[in-house]
């Protein structure tokens, strides 16, 4: 048998995939497909990990690893991790994930602190235009008051 550190380039790569695969019924030849898994699954225990009084929920289907209630995806946010899949966490357990942060790997930690920081971000923009939004609605009631309950459009001032 040729020793693959020997082979060179595409040869040493398709030896190496050769050796991998496994004959099916027919005399063919395929690659078995590597388990799809959640981020972090190997601490997992019952699909379930559970670190400094912190449970988190496994999603095998979905490789996810999820905290908190996952019913309303509006509430949820989704952080790609290093390694594959993702982190979901609802935003009422962010400080549940804060105590939790030493489960993760120093790049994933990363994700998850930009991730939460421009969340907070889009969040306060999303009420400073709601704010402005009120303050227009309510500037126009006032003037709708003042032209004694009609409504007039003003074009070219």
């Amino acid at each position: 048998m040729t020793d693959v550190g020997k082979l060179s380039g595409d040869d040493a790569f398709s030896r190496v995939r050769y050796e991998k695969r496994k004959p099916a019924i027919d005399g063919s030849y395929f690659v078995k497909e590597q388990e799809k898994k959640a981020p972090y699954s190997e601490l997992a225990e019952n699909g379930m990990i559970q670190y400094k009084g912190v449970v988190f929920v496994c999603d095998d289907a979905n490789q996810a690893l999820c905290l908190g209630d996952m019913t309303d995806e509006k509430n949820v946010l989704t952080i790609p991790l290093e390694k594959g899949g993702c982190l979901k966490v609802n935003r009422s357990n962010i400080g549940d994930l804060s105590r939790a942060i030493t489960m993760f790997s120093a790049e994933d930690v990363r994700r998850i602190l930009a991730a939460i920081a421009q969340d907070a971000q889009c969040t306060r923009k999303y009420q400073e235009i709601e704010e402005m939004e009120d303050s227009v609605m309510n500037v126009t009631a006032d003037h709708t008051e003042e032209d004694g309950g009609e409504q007039t459009v003003v074009i070219g001032e």
